[in-house]
């Protein structure tokens, strides 16, 4: 493997896809090369019966030899960790931005993404995607990911660790105050604020705009056919599950210790505290593109678990304080739970 990082006293610095540059030149000499062996057979190796017209394949190979350009500009990609200035740079070709400070720096796990890489998370985004700072290993036991833990890792580490924070003055917590941006609280329950349902909207229009029309054929011809009744039937489906998920509620009831789904206006679904076992932190992706993530309660059942979905984030930011939001809610129900026992 080629080296892909540089240290010093005063820096590290990462190049996590160098090894892009590799396999692009490698992409790029064989599409040069392509068209050239074709002429050599069209000739039958003579070159003496190669014409300049021939070149002109070269042409057809252009746009694949520019879309190897991103293997040379993500090769090219450095994060730097600077000791003098404390903090993680992110440089590309075109600019040098800072990621963190050092004390923001909350993780360094392994995660597996296109083979096993290092992730460097912030406390602001423990939950999000991160950023990579080490080439692709195959597996723990690759002799690569071992010089890596042993040389740049430590390094790293070391640096991070060996930098006093600076001191700051520590606010009192918004939430130990009873401060909350997602619940509502209310006597002896909390109520989860719901989302914005404008992304739901185009969906209503969409087949709010069919159940008129079939609706309207239905009422206004003299005979209407199997068809125009079943399409008149089959167009609510969509509908009532939208008008289901717009009007769901979830709401946190400290007095009876359960946490109750309501759809409607009505009690749909409700789980018990003590079935409690934990967070789920969903990360979808649609055709290989992220598509949000998701923030379930585990709970107990007889066979394994069942899980009720909280809350969706479009961007992974928000999601620490929305869960230290939940963990204040259901530390009020475990202590409700035992003044009552």
């Amino acid at each position: 493997m080629a080296k892909y990082y540089h240290i010093d006293e005063q820096s590290i610095t990462v190049k996590p896809f160098a090894f892009l540059i590799p396999v692009g030149l490698a992409i790029v000499a064989l599409l040069l090369a392509m068209p050239l062996t074709i002429i050599l057979i069209m000739v039958k190796g003579d070159f003496l019966d190669i014409e300049a017209k021939y070149f002109a394949s070269y042409f057809i190979m252009l746009p694949l030899i520019l879309a190897c350009i991103p293997f040379f500009i993500y090769g090219k990609r450095k994060v730097i960790f600077d000791a003098f200035n404390q903090a993680v740079y992110l440089k590309t070709i075109y600019s040098k931005k800072l990621l963190m400070s050092f004390n923001q720096v909350a993780s360094i796990d392994p995660q597996i993404r296109f083979g096993l890489a290092y992730y460097l998370k912030s406390k602001d985004d423990r939950f999000g995607k991160g950023y990579r700072i080490s080439p692709s290993f195959s597996s723990e036991e690759d002799k690569d990911k071992k010089h890596y833990d042993s040389l740049v890792l430590s390094a790293i580490k070391n640096m991070i660790s060996s930098k006093a924070a600076k001191q700051v003055i520590v606010q009192p917590n918004p939430i130990d105050l009873g401060i909350l941006t997602y619940y509502i609280a209310d006597h002896n329950t909390f109520r989860l604020k719901y989302g914005s349902s404008i992304k739901y909207l185009p969906v209503l229009i969409f087949f709010g705009f069919f159940a008129c029309y079939f609706w309207y054929n239905l009422f206004t011809k003299t005979q209407p056919t199997d068809s125009d009744q079943q399409l008149s039937v089959i167009v609510l489906i969509p509908i009532t599950l939208f008008v289901l998920t717009i009007t769901k509620r979830i709401v946190f009831d400290v007095s009876t210790q359960k946490i109750k789904v309501y759809r409607i206006g009505l009690l749909f679904k409700s789980y018990t505290f003590n079935k409690f076992a934990g967070f789920s932190i969903v990360r979808k992706t649609y055709n290989g593109l992220y598509n949000g993530t998701d923030v379930r309660l585990k709970f107990k059942k007889l066979s394994g678990t069942s899980e009720l979905t909280l809350a969706d984030f479009g961007k992974t930011n928000p999601i620490e304080n929305f869960i230290a939001e939940t963990e204040y809610v259901l530390d009020r129900m475990k202590n409700h739970e035992r003044s009552v026992n």
